[in-house]
């Protein structure tokens, strides 16, 4: 398996999360316009209100898939020796992906989860090299490859 592949998956999972809100926002647009010429009761200005407020959401929602984004954009992904943003780890139990959280994908017969700096098993993991050990949360992990 390459790095590179496993930066294309994310940049594509990234890019249709932003394609699906902003389909949302479009289809909650349309909902917050009200034909005036159509005869228009209270009840049609309370939908628009909600409407309005809902394409707001995902408006905000896009903003932070944007900055996410340019968040994995600006992931050194070299080769690494050790754990560290950018680095891919193959443990004993599973693959990890550091600098960027995702839910767990598979990329060339690999289940991989993305974890960020903040997530509680960084520090843990921070520094380590491979064949080192470390635990969390009862796990104990072996490092097999970092790269």
């Amino acid at each position: 398996m390459k790095k590179e592949h496993i930066k294309e998956k994310l940049f594509a999972m990234q890019e249709n999360i932003i394609r699906e809100l902003q389909e949302k926002v479009e289809l909650t647009h349309t909902m917050v316009d009200i034909d005036e010429d159509d005869t228009i009761d209270p009840e049609d200005y309370s939908h628009q209100y909600e409407s309005g407020e809902m394409e707001q959401l995902m408006r905000v929602q896009v903003n932070k898939a944007k900055r996410s984004l340019d968040l994995l954009k600006s992931i050194d992904f070299s080769q690494k020796t050790s754990i560290e943003p950018g680095a891919y780890v193959e443990t004993n139990k599973f693959n990890f992906l550091i600098g960027f959280t995702t839910v767990p994908f598979d990329v060339d017969g690999k289940h991989i989860v993305g974890i960020s700096t903040e997530s509680p098993i960084y520090p843990i993991m921070l520094d380590k090299k491979k064949g080192d050990k470390f635990s969390f949360s009862g796990v104990d992990y072996t490092i097999n490859e970092i790269w």
